[in-house]
């Protein structure tokens, strides 16, 4: 084991995670510069000299090439959902719902759940916030229920939707594995996990919303139109389109699943041109909704991409199996099988040191090589740490809380004290109903 390596390691997930908690440094200038310094540290540690210098543009051509896919396809995928949005596909979804249902405080709660996830089909967790608060909100104060309960369902609703193919989260966990089509083969060994997640989910609603019944006085009337009323069109809703748009959909997931030969960014960039075609016929009209979209991937698309640099530097120099050597020399061999899990058992009070991009790109690699040691696969650590439950809690992590408290007239502190217990519990049975399936062992 090269000490120097391990030591050099270990100060360089530091020093990343440290500025990127206090904010002195971008993300990309992150994942671009500190690994640069660090591969250079490395070189002269291996070489005692820095004559191959080229070597580092190997190592980091090594590690953008893992994650040059996943990003064209965050390019693609991310652009097509947000277009079926603005088209109002689930708005359609989720009026076709509440058009069927009686309006009852448990009603409410199971509503706020349904409609998160539907509006986080398209990966942006601010247009969950900004859509599901406002829409919800009215109800809860009219059938007396904590107001509290409307973030931290969204919340958690959210943390179950990353679990597709096309959202950013998962498509950052996927840039940790070379098989191809990742970001799917994850979908599906988490669709035991996230079916669970949502009935768990859906109980905890119903409790808020049987709580909330008992102790509210009198009755309320919510007609189903009044609730309707306050879905608006805009100049790009496109109501006719509806079938077309929800079969294009379900055809691309289908191909993502059944075909995973054929490349996903492929299949979305199909997808979003043939969106565009059908439901805008303007050239023009096309040309302004992809330039609306283009800034919604920055800086997200490129730090998936850059993030190759971290993970190839470390990865090629030694620093990471260095790391692991000496991660074996200090726990116990009887617990070295199961700390991917007691990581995961601890993800909620653990995201209050991390970031999304600090959690995948600096721990989960470490925590991924030191685990093949016993023999546990990539995929079963990357799926049990995925979820991270306590991004929903740190607004470093997850700064879009701040719009959900806002707009839910709470303060982002109510929102840690009233979510942070609950979350950890549902995180812990999470885990354990991983553990007790399979899915989260070798």
């Amino acid at each position: 084991m090269n000490i120097y390596l391990a030591i050099l390691g270990f100060a360089t997930m530091i020093v990343i995670t440290v500025v990127l908690l206090k904010k002195k440094m971008s993300i990309l200038l992150a994942f671009t510069m500190i690994p640069l310094v660090a591969g250079l540290i490395a070189l002269f540690i291996n070489t005692g000299s820095l004559a191959g210098v080229g070597t580092i543009g190997e190592w980091v051509e090594k590690g953008i090439g893992k994650t040059s896919d996943i990003t064209l396809m965050m390019m693609f995928s991310l652009p097509y959902f947000m277009l079926m949005a603005d088209t109002g596909l689930f708005d359609d979804i989720v009026k076709a719902i509440m058009k069927r249902v009686k309006i009852s405080a448990p009603v409410i709660c199971i509503l706020t759940v349904i409609v998160a996830c539907i509006v986080e089909l398209d990966g942006s967790i601010t247009s969950v916030f900004l859509i599901t608060v406002p829409l919800m909100l009215p109800l809860y104060e009219k059938f007396d229920i904590d107001r509290r309960v409307l973030p931290f369902l969204i919340s958690v609703a959210i943390l179950i939707m990353c679990n597709t193919p096309w959202n950013p989260k998962i498509l950052r966990a996927a840039t940790l594995t070379d098989t191809p089509g990742a970001s799917t083969n994850l979908f599906i060994k988490l669709v035991p996990i996230q079916a669970f997640m949502i009935v768990v989910l859906i109980a905890v609603a119903v409790y808020f919303g049987l709580r909330a019944r008992r102790k509210h006085q009198g009755e309320v009337a919510v007609s189903n139109e009044e609730l309707l009323a306050q879905f608006k069109d805009t100049e790009l809703t496109r109501h006719n389109m509806f079938w077309v748009n929800l079969l294009l959909t379900a055809f691309l997931i289908f191909t993502l699943i059944v075909f995973q030969t054929i490349p996903q960014y492929y299949v979305f960039a199909f997808g979003l041109v043939t969106a565009l075609a059908l439901n805008f016929r303007d050239l023009g009209q096309q040309t302004k909704l992809l330039k609306k979209y283009a800034a919604s991937l920055f800086p997200v698309a490129p730090a998936v991409l850059l993030s190759g640099v971290v993970v190839g530097v470390m990865q090629e120099s030694g620093m990471l199996e260095a790391m692991v050597q000496a991660m074996m020399a200090v726990v116990p061999s009887q617990i070295g099988p199961y700390v991917y899990i007691i990581i995961a058992l601890f993800s909620t009070p653990l995201m209050l040191l991390f970031t999304n991009d600090t959690w995948f790109y600096a721990l989960m690699p470490l925590v991924i090589s030191f685990s093949a040691k016993y023999g546990v696969p990539a995929e079963v650590v990357i799926a049990t740490l995925f979820m991270n439950f306590g991004s929903m809690i740190s607004v470093i992590a997850q700064p879009q809380l701040y719009i959900a408290t806002d707009l839910a007239g709470i303060t982002i502190d109510q929102h840690i004290k009233f979510s942070w217990l609950k979350l950890w519990a549902i995180n812990v049975v999470v885990v354990a109903f991983g553990v007790v399936t399979g899915v989260f062992l070798p």
